[in-house]
């Protein structure tokens, strides 16, 4: 469950890393917002699926 939270993390950090990058170049195209937030989503997941399987142990 551990390795299948991990692979939940990867959308949302491409997410953060995808934003940072636009915001430095200052053409943010907002059509893409709602692709960042599910990324952001799935590695809010993933976040409480490590939690849950560390807890358990």
């Amino acid at each position: 469950m551990v390795v299948f939270g991990v692979i939940l993390l990867l959308p949302g950090l491409c997410a953060l890393i995808f934003a940072a990058g636009s915001i430095q170049s200052s053409n943010f195209d907002t059509g893409l917002l709602p692709y960042l937030v599910i990324g952001l989503l799935v590695a809010f997941v993933g976040i409480v699926l490590i939690r849950t399987a560390t807890k358990d142990q």
